[in-house]
């Protein structure tokens, strides 16, 4: 296990880098106050002339993986999640000539370093791979705004990044900046390190694990990774579907009956 301070930004910089969250990890659940509370202290860093704003450890494997490097994310997902979202608003944005920066290159520099691998397919073209529903609704957001899944969580933070940077408290280069300035402990694990075990012991953000979240990590972690995403698609997700997520009020139920 190596541990280093270092710029997000440096961290998810560069097309051939992949992010994947594992089956066992919930889904993203952070919600626009935290959100807002991101962009407030995004805010804070530009008028307080900030040289830096922590936000927290992120946990990852390092997975070679032919021309592309794979991240194994253990820790700190909601964290990577949101800020991409954030920075696929400004994208957007720039793109639609709804928001004009100082630095013209900035939406494509945007694009091009932290969110896509724009020589692979369209299909597998972005950098980040949440878990299934997540990545669908991810994926959506790349498109036209009318295929947009409206319930996920993904698109309503999404939506409030994309509302909230047309208000121009700060200018977008400013608020780029701004993000370029977030520091991480980045913790990179190597063939040593078990990192389902280390996942276990790990709650860094701020966001308790819900009964069903614990459940779904005792049946999945302790499986091979190939039967790990087999038993997700097969039985997890269904019943998260099945549920609209609320795993948790369903086992309770279940369990009461039984």
């Amino acid at each position: 296990m190596k541990g280093s301070e270092c710029r997000l930004i440096e961290y998810m910089e560069g097309s051939k880098k992949r992010f994947i969250i594992p089956v066992y990890q919930r889904n993203y659940d952070w919600k626009t106050e935290n959100c807002r509370q991101l962009y407030d202290d995004l805010i804070k860093v530009v008028k307080n002339n900030r040289r830096s704003h922590f936000f927290g450890s992120l946990v990852s494997v390092y997975e070679p993986s032919g021309r592309n490097t794979q991240f194994l994310v253990i820790d700190g997902q909601q964290r990577l999640t949101t800020v991409s979202l954030l920075l696929l608003a400004m994208y957007h944005l720039i793109s639609n000539d709804i928001v004009i920066p100082e630095d013209l290159s900035l939406g494509k520099q945007i694009y091009e370093d932290f969110l896509v691998d724009k020589y692979q397919p369209q299909e597998t073209r972005i950098k980040l791979k949440p878990v299934k529903n997540d990545q669908k609704a991810l994926g959506k957001l790349f498109a036209c705004a009318d295929e947009h899944i409206r319930g996920s969580n993904l698109t309503t933070n999404y939506n409030y990044f994309y509302d909230r940077i047309q208000k121009q408290e700060i200018t977008i280069d400013e608020l780029f900046d701004a993000v370029c300035s977030l520091e991480i402990i980045n913790i990179i694990l190597n063939n040593e390190d078990n990192p389902q075990l280390i996942f276990e012991s790990l709650n860094s953000t701020g966001l308790d694990l819900s009964e069903g979240d614990k459940i779904r990590n005792f049946i999945l972690m302790g499986l091979p990774a190939k039967e790990q995403d087999e038993y997700y698609e097969k039985y997890w997700n269904r019943i998260e579907e099945c549920t609209k997520y609320d795993v948790s009020s369903f086992v309770r139920d279940y369990l009461s009956i039984k």
